[in-house]
């Protein structure tokens, strides 16, 4: 009894003590306040003036086995100890001469005449016998391409080094060698070659690695003499103010008079400070502080709402909350646009998944909700610039990296160094290091950099500070079924300064890390120098908002589209200055071997299925402001989806989002994406979202779409209304296709582009305009076997101007078969007959640098396709092919060769280059009753005649053939023959598709003696066809090529008729204009119709008068 009575006391005394020190520690004074945290960085170390030796280890999990004999199995390789990177290779019996130990990821990157060490210790499971030894060794680099034909076909090395060592000891032996590559290498594949003395008989037998890496050698610490100051060679990339953003403590909400303490009994109805496992309700009308020492830092607190009435303000002290859900329908206040919180302050949200909603209907679980009407106000010290660029290369070893801008950042946070990879998501180089020491703008890190990081005056690696002291995160089990936190505001919102992680729950909609949902326009709701990481689901969403900002934040590491705008009626926002990296698709990324892309349906494990191809920003409506962005990595790094109505809560909106041009789109970056799509680009303007109109369900495809973009966002087929999506001072590197774009109006003003297979593939009426696109320039992108070209021109129905563009270092491939496998600056699209150009291309103020000529334009001959016979465009000052005139490039036929004097062939090109003069290019079309049937797709050689220019002089054949899918250019002004090979059609019709102001083509066709024509034109579309007219007989073909086109003529062997088009003005209307380049329009439609009647021959039964001769008409015409 003595002792239970002990006891008591001792918890009594024990009790006192508590309320004593809470008492002392946390007064309920209305005055007292916890002393606020405080601004000052911790002390950094001075920068080391030695860089130390670094070693990349290589153990079990970080290598693989491979052998000739179908001998190859990843069970071979096994790893033993993690402490020493130890692993074992098992060989079976019969085993070969040698294996392969192949790294899984790439080497580090080596420069040329550094000595680095190779060691390793080795040993033998067991003594060999039967003479077998382990002769040697050689240590390997390769091309990453190359390792899947290793064991079946020769591939050099990029550097190989062959040792000998004690290899037949059962006790480990170290071995260490030295090595010095000659030239730089930037992506390569480590491989360790061992080779036996002969292959093994019938025993089985282990060996043993151990510590096996590669060592950077120690120097000096030297700042690099030539640090980048610019980032851009051309164009102008807009950052972020230098400036903190103002401050007045004066203002901080801790120091209002009117607050009472969360830990005062008499704040709440019941004088009783509420338990973590309540459910806690402000009291109503009253302003609540809550501070370090009012709150358990492990308890778990359930759920807190905060009444319209009330606010809940926290002070500005280290804190750690544990909480399932907090509900805002008045005010949480964590510090003010003008009073940032310099605290360590961390939010924990907890909850297993669920589909139930905790927090308020329709609000979820695990999280914040801020409801309409309600205020949230987070705001944590301010880390500027929340990122920057490297301002010199980093190679693998390095320690210390140096910036091209002002920093505060501090000692021990953690920083992101972007991949110079193009394939970020197959070899993830992607960085997070921690700070050493710092000093302006160098910063040391706690271990070495593993991977090479590009910082040339063409472009830089992205650096980004991931740290905040703020932090709102999903608890430790959010992992088991990605099921994070997440913050939802439907009032106004502003966030500055901190970190969100492990939020978001995936595929579950509107449960995003942060995310302003259904906020209609809102006024002064900002996300500012936030990061999120290691998100399950997006990372800011804008979702029924507008005029919100989003600037200067970071992203890392996301699963899903990362900034996301998400029903396709999200206008007037403003994304500034933000940064998206190592983003991922959900599930398999979306690919395909063709435009028409892949299609994807909602399911469970896909509730947006756009997520198959997420990428860094995905912009349903283009009317955004969209400044200063970088996007690495993703599927696409900026993506403009088609909707033709809006989705999810809007879907009875009438708008249509596709229609809507970008309102601005400045200054922004793409890099490391579109590689997983054969039409894949770092910004897409593709792909279409719709909602199934019989399940309700989102559907998705990547592929081809027009976008047909109007004033107001208001489709129209009146052109005075129609808009260019504009794309200005824009830098894709790494890239696919760099900026893609289906739509149907396109201006692209300022871009560069390096490291791509092409800077951008564009559709409709496209302008690229001053442009540095650069074929190679990074090391790790020489060591890639890619076909780079500086553009392909498309082969039908588009009109394409490039001006003022610099080409550069488009170096010959000399594998290549093909000029589509080759590094060239003009690539022609040649594969098809039913696809055939019209003049639809046009260069003017070109430049070429480090180029040879051969290199210049790339035309694959292909028979039986008519986009090959028919690839032109007009060279507008020459300064591409160095003609220095306006200059007519057609494809491989004699056809295009107008006149010897003016025209020559390049064998390089395979291509004729003839002055343009007076000349022009433009396109018709035969309809021929039996044989060309309008719109009829038929196969590439179905040939059915020739077209053959004649008159001026010519005398030879200059012809092209012709096939049953409808379609002819060539150089206007020119006469033209066509010669059908089952003879002359008793009608035909041909279009004047583009013919333009003062141009014509003079056509003849063969017909028997005697035959006598009607012929007539129409004007299609035009009221009382207007413009139409019924063609006379003249006195000779002299006659006919003179006239306005209202004459014909019959010499008995052949007529004669003048196509135009009499409804052309010459005005600037009828052409698109762009640069001091022009491509005329396609008229829809003039037609001429001929019909001819022969009172002595019969025609066929099909219609075409036969047994006619190949002549041409007179040259002298």
């Amino acid at each position: 009894m003595k002792n239970i009575n002990n006891k008591i006391l001792k918890i009594f005394i024990l009790f006192l003590a508590i309320c004593s020190v809470k008492s002392d520690t946390c007064p309920t004074d209305s005055n007292w306040r916890p002393t606020p945290a405080s601004s000052n960085s911790p002390v950094s170390p001075a920068l080391p003036t030695t860089s130390l030796a670094s070693d990349i280890v290589y153990g079990g999990n970080d290598l693989y086995y491979m052998a000739y004999w179908s001998m190859t199995d990843p069970n071979n390789l096994q790893p033993v100890s993690d402490v020493e990177s130890e692993f074992s290779i098992a060989l079976p019996a019969w085993a070969p001469d040698y294996f392969l130990i192949v790294a899984k990821q790439s080497a580090p990157a080596l420069k040329a005449n550094t000595n680095y060490q190779f060691s390793f210790d080795f040993k033998l499971g067991q003594v060999l016998t039967q003479g077998i030894t382990y002769s040697n060794m050689t240590l390997s680099f390769y091309k990453p391409g190359d390792i899947d034909y290793l064991l079946w076909s020769y591939r050099a090395p990029m550097y190989s080094f062959t040792f000998t060592g004690d290899f037949s000891s059962t006790t480990y032996k170290s071995k260490t060698i030295t090595f010095s590559v000659p030239v730089d290498l930037g992506l390569s594949t480590l491989i360790l070659q061992v080779n036996r003395s002969r292959a093994m008989d019938y025993d089985d037998t282990t060996i043993f690695y151990k510590n096996m890496k590669i060592t950077v050698p120690s120097k000096p610490v030297v700042a690099p003499p030539n640090l980048i100051t610019k980032d851009s060679e051309l164009i102008n990339i807009p950052k972020a103010s230098v400036s903190l953003d103002p401050q007045d403590l004066s203002t901080c909400p801790y120091l209002a008079s009117d607050l009472v303490h969360w830990h005062n009994p008499s704040t709440w109805s019941n004088n009783l400070v509420p338990q973590p496992n309540e459910n806690i309700t402000i009291p109503a009308g009253k302003r609540v502080l809550i501070s370090p020492c009012s709150i358990s830092q492990t308890a778990i607190y359930q759920r807190i709402v905060i009444p319209a009435t009330s606010e809940l303000i926290f002070a500005d002290s280290n804190l750690t909350m544990n909480v399932k859900d907090i509900l805002v329908q008045g005010k949480f206040i964590m510090g003010t646009t003008k009073c940032r919180y310099n605290a360590n302050i961390n939010i924990i949200f907890h909850g297993s998944k669920t589909k139930v909603d905790t927090i308020a209907p329709f609000y979820g679980s695990k999280g914040i909700a801020v409801s309409a009407g309600g205020f949230i106000s987070v705001h944590g010290k301010q880390y500027h610039n929340s990122w920057t660029k490297l301002a010199s290369t980093v190679w693998s070893g390095d320690r210390i990296i140096y910036v091209q801008d002002n920093i505060n950042w501090e000692v021990g946070q953690q920083v992101l160094i972007t991949t110079s990879q193009f394939k970020d998501e197959i070899d993830n180089q992607n960085e997070v290091l921690t700070i050493k020491s710092i000093l302006g703008k160098a910063i040391e890190f706690t271990t070495p950099i593993k991977f090479y990081h590009y910082g040339g005056k063409e472009y830089q690696a992205e650096v980004a500070l991931l740290s905040r002291r703020i932090i709102f995160q999903g608890n430790d089990e959010s992992d088991q079924d990605s099921f994070g936190g997440h913050v939802l505001v439907s009032g106004e919102g502003q966030f500055a300064g901190i970190q969100l992680k492990k939020m978001g729950q995936r595929n579950v909609k509107a449960r995003y890390p942060l995310h302003f949902h259904l906020a209609n326009v809102v006024q002064k709701s900002y996300i500012s120098d936030c990061v999120v990481t290691k998100s399950y689901y997006r990372c800011y969403t804008i979702h029924g908002t507008n005029n919100l900002t989003l600037t200067r934040n970071v992203a890392f590491d996301v699963n899903g589209h990362c900034y996301y705008l998400e029903d396709g009626v999200e206008m007037d926002n403003t994304l500034s200055y933000n940064l998206a990296a190592f983003v991922h698709t959900i599930g398999e990324p979306a690919a395909g071997g063709a435009q028409t892309g892949e299609t994807y349906y909602e399911n469970e494990n896909l509730t947006q299925p756009a997520d198959s191809a997420a990428g860094g920003f995905y912009i349903t409506n283009a009317y955004n402001t969209i400044i200063g962005n970088s996007a690495s990595g993703g599927w696409a790094g900026f993506s403009f989806p088609n909707l033709e109505k809006p989705i999810g809560n809007h879907k009875n909106v009438e708008m249509e989002p596709q229609a809507f041009t970008t309102k601005v789109f400045e200054g922004n970056t793409a890099h490391s994406s579109g590689y997983q799509w054969i039409s894949g680009s770092s910004i897409y303007v593709g792909g279409k979202l719709i909602t199934d109109e019989v399940t309700g369900l989102l559907v998705y495809n990547t592929g081809r779409h027009s976008r047909p973009t109007c004033k107001d966002g208001i489709f129209s087929y009146d052109s005075s209304t129609y808009l260019w999506m504009r794309f200005n001072n824009t830098k894709v590197y790494l890239s696919n296709l760099g900026l893609g774009h289906w739509g149907d109006r396109v201006e692209v003003v300022g871009l560069e582009a390096y490291d791509s297979m092409r800077p951008a593939s564009l559709f409709g009426a496209a302008w690229l305009s001053n442009a540095i696109v650069d074929g190679t320039g990074n090391i790790l992108s020489k060591s890639q076997s890619y076909n780079r070209q500086g553009f392909q021109f498309y082969d039908t129905y588009v009109t394409t101007i490039l001006s003022h563009i610099t080409f550069r270092n488009f170096i010959q491939n000399p594998t290549s078969v093909y000029p589509d496998d080759d590094n060239v600056v003009i690539i022609a699209l040649t594969f098809s007959d039913l696809y055939k150009p019209q003049f639809i291309s046009s260069t003017i103020n070109i430049t070429l640098e480090n180029i040879l000529p051969a290199q210049i334009i790339g035309h694959k001959i292909v028979p039986d396709s008519g986009s090959s016979r028919f690839f032109n465009f007009i060279d507008w000052d020459g300064s591409l092919v160095g003609t220095h005139v306006p200059t007519i490039v057609g494809s491989h036929e004699k056809w295009w060769s107008y006149d010897d004097s003016k025209c020559t062939y390049n064998n390089d090109w395979t291509i004729w280059v003839c002055q343009k003069g007076s000349k022009s290019v433009g396109n018709i079309e035969f309809w021929v009753p039996n044989l060309i049937i309008r719109g009829e797709q038929n196969e590439g050689d179905s040939f059915v005649g020739s077209v053959s220019l004649f008159g001026d002089g010519i005398t030879d054949v200059r012809k092209t053939a012709i096939t049953r899918n409808a379609g002819i250019t060539g150089i206007t002004s020119t006469g033209w023959m066509l010669w059908l090979d089952g003879g002359s059609p008793t009608y035909l019709q041909v279009w004047a598709a583009q013919v333009a102001y003062q141009q014509y083509i003079f056509l003849a066709i063969p017909y028997p003696p005697g035959t006598t024509f009607t012929i007539s034109t129409e004007n299609k579309w035009a009221w009382q066809n207007a413009y139409g007219f019924n063609c006379t007989l003249a006195s000779s073909a002299a006659e006919v090529r003179s006239s306005n086109g209202t004459k014909y003529y019959f010499d008995q062997t052949h007529l004669f008729v003048k196509i135009v088009n009499p409804v052309l003005t010459g005005s600037p209307a009828e052409s698109f204009n762009r640069g001091g380049a022009k491509i005329d329009d396609v008229y829809w439609e003039y037609i001429y119709h001929i019909n001819a009647t022969n009172p002595n021959v019969s025609p066929n039964q099909d219609g075409f008068y036969t047994n006619l001769s190949y002549t041409l008409p007179s040259s002298t015409l």
